[in-house]
């Protein structure tokens, strides 16, 4: 099985670069199933139905999120009948902790883990909550979102389940990284990028970021505009032997 994982989807124009290319690109690389990161979607936070529907429209079979998951709070009146697994180490009843996707007859468990070195949110363990999960999980194959800032707590949660996982994507700082390795049959990559305008600080305006810290003055942020847009993430071949490779079009 072939998958793209397609990485942080920053703002809604991006929407729309991937109705006009995911396609093709699918054509190209081969794939049967498109998984992604919808965490910053709407206006680069959050989730609003509206876009939820329209990724859905592209056939993207699973979304994750992350610290985000809540930043438009109309995502608690759908998302219990969407395809969207929350980070399950959120400490509420709300939402699917393992999304199962169903392809060929096969089973595929998607699930989403939210960091907790420098989020300053208050979470359950991701190992922890990890483990609980795997005692009750039945899937022929299983992927992990990890969303979290630091690459070492990333690095622990691989090796800590590597060979009882078949894949863990690293998401959240939207910059893609150069360590895609199989372990114990394990895939990893510490982040798999972001989906964005390429000219932009992580999918954001560029002078607004560059006064905020210039001034220390918070400021909102908003989505930075084209013309050129960057598609991240990876392509997972899962089989007997799990294999990764990065994904990287800029159009």
């Amino acid at each position: 099985m072939r998958i793209l994982y397609l990485g942080d989807i920053v703002g809604e124009a991006t929407i729309e670069i991937l109705k006009k290319h995911l396609d093709s690109i699918k054509k190209e690389w081969r794939i049967n199933l498109v998984l992604c990161n919808a965490e910053n979607v709407t206006k680069g936070k959050g989730l609003a139905f509206k876009h939820y529907k329209e990724l859905k429209s592209l056939g993207i079979a699973g979304m994750s999120m992350g610290n985000h998951t809540f930043s438009k709070s109309e995502i608690k009146d759908y998302l219990e009948d969407a395809t969207i697994c929350i980070p399950a180490n959120i400490n509420t009843d709300l939402g699917k902790k393992v999304l199962y996707i169903n392809y060929n007859n096969q089973i595929i468990a998607l699930v989403n883990m939210l960091g907790r070195v420098f989020l300053n949110t208050p979470l359950n363990c991701p190992f922890q909550t990890m483990d609980k999960l795997l005692a009750e999980i039945k899937a022929d194959y299983i992927i992990v979102d990890f969303h979290g800032e630091a690459t070492s707590e990333k690095k622990a949660f691989f090796y800590d389940y590597a060979g009882k996982v078949s894949a863990i994507v690293g998401t959240h700082t939207h910059v893609q990284t150069a360590d895609a390795q199989v372990y114990n049959n394990t895939c990893y990559i510490s982040d798999i990028g972001m989906c964005g305008p390429k000219d932009s600080i992580l999918g954001d305006d560029i002078e607004s970021v560059i006064t905020r810290f210039k001034t220390g003055v918070f400021e909102p942020l908003s989505v930075a505009n084209g013309p050129d847009y960057l598609l991240e993430g990876v392509i997972l071949d899962l089989g007997k032997e799990n294999k990764i490779e990065s994904f990287r079009k800029v159009l």
